[in-house]
């Protein structure tokens, strides 16, 4: 098993990883909601790899396979209805990555490194996407409260009065 301080630094590897999507996704000027979700279909993803190695791949693959369809629908509905789909979904993902692949049955064909750096990274996109989210929603209030209402548009008779 692994000592405290290597569960840490894979962790922290992690957090590293997900500020990287983060920097990327402000770089190239996109939502980091969206890159926040590709990440999410990316860790469930790899899975379908890792279980391609195990004893009974067939078995595993499908198991994979039904987690990548339950993140990566989380992850699509955050695009099309709520950005909060993709923060339940990076607060459940990380409960996968240790309860069943870095100490319950996965963790046969599941490097326990990953698995822990993966917990970190869906840890901190999902604290950034609360973050993004509630940025946005004050944002929104805030030019709300400050817009002038406008005024209705006026036909040139009207003008002319």
């Amino acid at each position: 098993m692994y000592d405290t301080s290597e569960i840490i630094i894979f962790t922290a590897l992690g957090l590293l990883f997900a500020a990287g999507v983060l920097v990327i996704a402000h770089w190239a000027k996109q939502s980091p909601l969206r890159f926040a979700a590709y990440g999410l279909i990316a860790s469930a993803a790899i899975y379908v790899g890792f279980a391609l190695r195990s004893d009974n791949a067939s078995t595993w693959v499908g198991v994979e396979m039904t987690g990548l369809a339950i993140f990566g629908s989380l992850a699509m509905l955050s695009m099309i209805a709520s950005p909060w789909f993709v923060v339940a979904g990076l607060a459940l993902h990380p409960l996968w990555a240790i309860a069943f692949h870095f100490v319950g049955t996965g963790s046969a064909f599941t490097p326990g490194p990953f698995a822990l750096a993966d917990a970190g990274f869906d840890g901190a996109l999902a604290l950034a996407s609360i973050f993004y989210i509630l940025k946005g929603q004050k944002a929104k209030a805030t030019v709300a409260a400050v817009a002038p209402a406008a005024a209705p548009a006026r036909s040139k008779k009207e003008r002319a009065r």
